[in-house]
């Protein structure tokens, strides 16, 4: 390897590694890669910068010693590069651990180090792609509709953190919205502004752990077609997709089966097409009159039916 060409979140990547391999600090991680190599330049002075993402290895071996560390077949370079969410995948399938438990366990260990002040919110990361999403259609021309979307959650270019965009390929045109994201406890809310015109749009949906298939909840806004703006607000259902831009009906009757049809066409292989159509249907088209609440085992339900195909579908890609 001639060089490292980009590093992807390096100090998110060092914590995962150090809690997935059981070390109790720096001290240990670094003893873990003098066994792999001893003339490594992963030392205990340089690694207290790298943890705490202030710089990363200019040495290219140091990537080497680091996938000789982990165990895998992959390269250096891609463990430098690879989205966060990748690794996730790749040590946890190395070391037989659970995604979300190995999540939980950094999150918890990293605000009682005192060389790691790294932001939580970087290890959210896995969330990032693209959602074809799925709503009822606000406009009083078009009752008994649904509406389809697509957010893209992505770090912005300046930090760590997430930010959001969200179009809807409406009848009169597309409309897009951008913002962040907020976490609070299990729940993921994201704050939305037209681009154009700065009305504001709000969902409030469940954080699910990796691979994030799917994210349930609410969206509330005001009418962007009708002869006046009008309070509303929608049951929602985000399903990740590994085909993001896939042209969508927009608006469309839910008719049997419609659902499922725009799911496969965004490149998600469903084992059951039928099951989710009918799980996406229950959740979209029921709720009691005057109040409106997603129940947290629709969203236990449907990533039982997604997770496994979206795994599959980016094993694959």
């Amino acid at each position: 390897m001639a060089g490292v060409t980009a590093v992807s979140d390096l100090a998110t990547k060092l914590h995962l590694t150090a809690t997935a391999l059981g070390c109790n600090g720096r001290k240990e991680l670094c003893v873990r890669f003098r066994n792999a190599n001893p003339n490594t330049h992963f030392d205990l002075e340089r690694s207290h910068k790298w943890m705490q993402g202030r710089a990363a290895p200019r040495y290219p071996q140091v990537y080497e010693d680091w996938a000789r560390v982990l165990g895998t077949k992959r390269s250096g370079a891609w463990l430098a590069s690879c989205p966060t969410e990748d690794f996730l995948l790749e040590i946890c399938t190395l070391h037989g651990l659970e995604p979300a438990e190995l999540l939980r366990r950094v999150q918890s260990e990293i605000p009682a180090t005192r060389d790691a002040p790294h932001r939580k919110d970087a290890f959210d990361l896995y969330l990032r792609g693209t959602y074809v999403c799925y709503s009822r259609a606000w406009s009083p021309y078009y009752r008994d509709h649904l509406i389809s979307g697509e957010l893209t959650l992505g770090p912005e270019a300046t930090r760590t953190a997430l930010s959001a965009t969200y179009t809807e390929a409406l009848p009169a045109g597309a409309v897009t919205f951008e913002g962040e994201l907020l976490l609070a406890g299990r729940m993921l809310h994201v704050i939305l502004r037209e681009s154009s015109a700065g009305s504001p749009l709000f969902m409030s949906l469940f954080l699910p752990g990796p691979p994030a298939s799917v994210m349930c909840g609410v969206m509330s806004g005001t009418t962007v077609v009708g002869p006046e703006p009008l309070p509303s607000t929608t049951r929602l259902v985000a399903v990740r997709v590994p085909r993001p831009g896939v042209a969508s009906p927009g608006c469309f009757l839910p008719r049997s089966g419609a659902i499922s049809a725009d799911i496969l066409a965004h490149g998600l292989p469903l084992a059951d097409p039928d099951g989710v159509d009918t799980l996406m249907r229950n959740i979209l088209l029921s709720h009691r009159a005057g109040l409106d609440q997603v129940p947290a085992s629709s969203q236990a339900d449907l990533a039982v039916a997604l997770d496994r195909s979206y795994v599959q579908a980016a094993r694959s890609a």
